[in-house]
């Protein structure tokens, strides 16, 4: 006999339909089924907390597999500029070491007042991390921690920054957080740093103001709900680059032990956990993440430029250290205008820029 033909004998017999006291049994015994699932659930939840939080506040603790010594960045200076870097950018390393992160001009032409440090987390692959090592122990600048060096754990990246510079640079005034593909104006940067009354309070970037999150999933930035449920993330600084002082560090980082994380780390970081604090960021035209033109006169006046490739830091380094070019302030006007314009513009990044009559970001 077939198979369908047994089904079909099977859907003919007769049913014995249950009781009513059986029924109401079954429907007491669902509930509880229910309830015991529900309870369970919540288990699960508080057990998948319990073991998120170790990991998310290994930040709290000594630093794990810290290729790092906490003398890395030597004695009393002004800036510690800290370059978050991926492991495999080895090239774009060497290139900020090679240019505006020079060694032998961060301790002769800066009065021994800025440090550079890489940061970096780790690879899922070996040979990588074993070139991390080495090179690390060749160029003793590279701050590493175990956890994967991954897009969504750029904010784990950036907790670990305050951490490690609120434990290990005491003596130093500001902190400089930027990419491996940022080219950093030093002798600017400085100028407009000395030239501050003080430098507790210190909040300043690239300024992005009234941001709205991407809710299309199919977006790589997409921010689902439960990760930020307003419509507009706080004013923020650019990732790209920021200066604080250390005060502000150590605040940022007490507030980021205490916020449900997010994985956009500018936004968490300069927005939400500075809003936490009750800090302000401001915007200051010579940072910006959108690219500069390869003017010479308008890299010597800016503080940085974004999306510098390895081969164009050497260009451009050569362009802001040729003495034999010389600037006036009408070279760079145009291009700061059109910089401070562009932020006004729909879809930046992963955020959606709402214009508001008469706003501006200041």
């Amino acid at each position: 006999m077939s198979y369908a033909r047994k089904m079909d004998r099977v859907h003919l017999l007769p049913m014995e339909l249950p009781s009513a006291s059986s029924i109401n049994a079954s429907g007491n015994k669902g509930k509880c089924s229910f309830l015991r699932r529900l309870a369970f659930g919540f288990i699960i939840l508080a057990a998948l907390g319990l073991l998120y939080v170790p990991a998310y506040h290994s930040v709290q603790s000594p630093l794990l597999g810290e290729t790092s010594t906490p003398g890395i960045l030597g004695g009393t200076h002004v800036v510690a500029s800290i370059v978050c870097s991926a492991v495999a950018n080895q090239k774009a390393r060497s290139a900020v070491r090679n240019t505006w992160a020079n060694k032998y001009n961060l301790d002769n032409s800066y009065n021994f007042t800025v440090r550079v440090a890489f940061l970096l987390g780790q690879s899922d692959n070996e040979t990588l991390n074993n070139s991390v090592a080495e090179e690390s122990e060749k160029f003793n600048d590279i701050i590493q921690e175990r956890f994967l060096d991954t897009y969504n754990n750029l904010t784990l990246k950036s907790v670990m920054l305050l951490k490690w510079v609120s434990t290990n640079c005491e003596p130093t005034k500001y902190l400089m957080k930027t990419d491996d593909d940022m080219f950093i104006n030093i002798p600017k940067l400085l100028e407009f740093l000395n030239a501050r009354p003080q430098s507790n309070g210190t909040l300043i970037g690239c300024l992005i103001c009234n941001a709205k999150p991407i809710l299309d999933p199919r977006n790589k930035w997409y921010t689902p709900k439960y990760m930020y449920a307003e419509k507009a993330y706080p004013n923020y600084l650019s990732g790209t680059a920021y200066v604080m002082s250390l005060d502000v560090a150590s605040k940022l980082y007490q507030e980021a032990l205490k916020t449900p994380i997010l994985h956009l780390e500018d936004v968490y970081i300069t927005g939400v956990c500075a809003k936490r604090a009750k800090l302000r960021p401001v915007n200051h035209p010579g940072f910006s993440y959108v690219p500069r033109k390869a003017d010479p006169c308008l890299l010597k006046s800016v503080i940085t430029a974004h999306k510098v490739s390895p081969t164009n830091m050497y260009t451009t380094w050569s362009k802001v250290t040729d003495s034999n070019i010389t600037c006036s302030m009408s070279n760079h006007s145009s291009e700061e205008k059109r910089v401070t314009l562009v932020r006004g513009r729909g879809n930046i990044g992963y955020y959606i820029v709402k214009k508001k009559p008469g706003s501006m970001c200041a």
